[in-house]
């Protein structure tokens, strides 16, 4: 009586869905520059948390569907970082080896340090100026630095105030010059020399006294 049992049970399991494929890894590799990793970005697909990078910027997500399809995973970055506008595409495949299939992500940041450095030729003790105001004032050298935090794209203008010399006049007078922040800190140099201008020393001439006539 068991041999019918058997052969129907049997005959059930061979019918049944295969079981699913496992599947596909990806992995992702966030960056806010290159070589600075960034970790706790979290890797969503819809509304769904797949995976968040660890300490060295790296996450591994698993994503089923066939293979060669497309599937966009969106990218959120922490705070005071700026997330891609737009959701990357994992194409769905299979690498000889188990290796999974790599994508590198820029999280860069929403702020940028700019160091600003003078070097003013015959320019000791000048004052420089940043949106009209003095930030800094050059050495006995004519040597200065002061250092932003600014967002990247930003133009602006330094400007070396020669108002305050006195009588020597410097040439050219109150020069300024323009910088644009890119993507990345940097350091902006602002080189000028001056040309002065003494003042011709007054000779004093005693009036002429006419003599008596006699």
């Amino acid at each position: 009586m068991r041999l019918p049992l058997l052969a129907t049970l049997a005959a059930a399991a061979s019918c049944a869905d295969p079981p699913p494929a496992p599947p596909f890894a990806a992995s992702i590799h966030v960056e806010s520059d290159p070589g600075v990793p960034v970790a706790g970005a979290v890797i969503l697909r819809g509304t769904k948390q797949l995976a968040t990078t660890g300490p060295d910027g790296r996450a591994t997500v698993n994503i089923r569907g066939v293979e060669g399809d497309v599937q966009e995973v969106t990218i959120r970055c922490p705070e005071q970082l700026t997330s891609p506008p737009k959701p990357l595409g994992i194409k769905l495949a299979r690498l000889a080896g188990s290796r999974a299939p790599e994508y590198e992500v820029s999280c860069p940041k929403g702020m940028r340090r700019v160091v600003v450095a003078i070097r003013a030729e015959n320019g000791p003790n000048l004052p420089v100026l940043y949106l009209n105001r003095a930030v800094a004032r050059t050495d006995i050298s004519g040597a200065a630095h002061f250092a932003l935090d600014v967002a990247p794209g930003t133009q602006f203008q330094v400007t070396l105030d020669t108002t305050e010399r006195g009588g020597e006049k410097l040439k050219p007078q109150s020069p300024s010059k323009p910088f644009a922040v890119g993507q990345h800190d940097d350091i902006l140099v602002f080189e000028q020399r001056f040309d002065v201008e003494k003042p011709k020393p007054v000779r004093y001439r005693p009036p002429i006294i006419p003599k008596p006539v006699h």
